[in-house]
């Protein structure tokens, strides 16, 4: 009985969540509030994509902008070249970049955790120093201009999207897609794996879960998702710059991840919500007379609350709010 109040409430979350989602930029149809609202969605797959690894079998690396970068270049060097449309340069950057991480993971999985998040740190370095460097391919710091508004191709029809709005519904099945690939790894056995690979391996590996296996299949498939977001970024703002590959993406989605609730869905989403929300609130209290430097102090200040008085997340705080009693391990392996 219980479980399936669980079910019902769930449903009903994402159900609303979805509604408002659809419905948001006919309510605010402002071009700069519909910017904000991509800007929002975006993090949440990139947080979400970043959490499988970092939240589920504890994996934290430091150069997933990597593939947000380079998702982004082959959206704009190879995709216009094979003549790709929007989805088709989605899917060339995923591929690319799950093969990516999946070479890379083989070689980084191999070290110690703090070894592993230095190595990711140095792979993002070197491809920093690529893309600023290799002027034939990438074009250095001058970027790569005019990148072509992308095109959806639908059966007798190719709709361009140029419209902040049609930005936005056309990053709508890219979040579906996170979300549902994020639930089905992390629900049912495989989740279950995720987080027996996360508390101890050496335990996992007597239970006879591979910990490699599973430390892959969540680096490259989060690589994947995050490849896929820079395919958008790069048709959306139609410049790609060594700047994609700044370590800020990584900090930010660190902020993200463990200030909302690593290992928890609704958690990572509402970090990602108030990551971008939060500072806008800050700017218009007051009608705007609180100079930014002091709102930038206040940020994290609240920041550093959330991190020293909820360990678990703002998920957690709510989790105990509404009477919750399941623990970390139990929201993961049965959320």
């Amino acid at each position: 009985m219980n479980n399936a109040h669980i079910d019902v409430r769930t449903v009903l979350f994402w159900g609303i969540s979805a509604v408002i989602l659809l419905i948001l930029p006919q309510l605010f149809p402002l071009g700069y509030l519909v910017n904000a609202m991509i800007t929002t969605v975006v993090w949440i797959i990139f947080a979400l994509a970043f959490d499988l690894s970092a939240g589920h079998v504890g994996a934290v690396s430091l150069g997933h902008a990597v593939f947000f970068g380079v998702g982004a270049y082959v959206a704009a060097i190879a995709a216009p070249q094979l003549g790709l449309g929007y989805f088709g340069s989605m899917g060339l950057s995923a591929v690319t970049m799950g093969i990516l991480a999946l070479i890379a993971g083989i070689a980084f999985f191999r070290i110690a955790e703090v070894s592993f998040a230095i190595g990711t740190l140095g792979a993002l370095i070197i491809a920093q120093q690529i893309a600023n460097n290799a002027y034939d391919l990438t074009n250095g710091p001058m970027c790569i201009q005019s990148v072509p508004n992308p095109t959806i191709h639908l059966p007798g029809n190719a709709i361009s999207v140029t419209q902040p709005v049609e930005y936005y519904y056309a990053l709508l099945p890219l979040l579906l897609l996170t979300l549902i690939v994020y639930r089905l790894l992390t629900t049912q056995r495989i989740g279950r794996a995720f987080a027996s690979v996360r508390e101890d391996e050496v335990r996992a590996s007597a239970m006879g879960v591979h910990p490699l296996r599973y430390k892959l299949l969540a680096f490259s498939v989060g690589g994947a998702l995050i490849g896929a977001l820079g395919s958008f970024q790069a048709q959306y703002i139609t410049v790609v710059c060594p700047s994609e590959l700044a370590i800020d993406y990584t900090l930010t989605m660190l902020i993200i991840v463990f200030v909302g609730g690593a290992g928890r869905m609704r958690g990572v989403v509402i970090g990602a919500i108030l990551f971008n929300t939060l500072p806008r609130i800050l700017e218009n209290i007051g009608g705007g007379t609180i100079p930014p430097a002091y709102q930038q102090v206040i940020y994290g200040l609240i920041l550093l609350g959330v991190v020293l008085y909820m360990p678990d997340g703002i998920d957690g705080l709510i989790t105990r709010l509404t009477g919750g009693r399941k623990s970390k391990r139990q929201v993961v392996t049965d959320a």
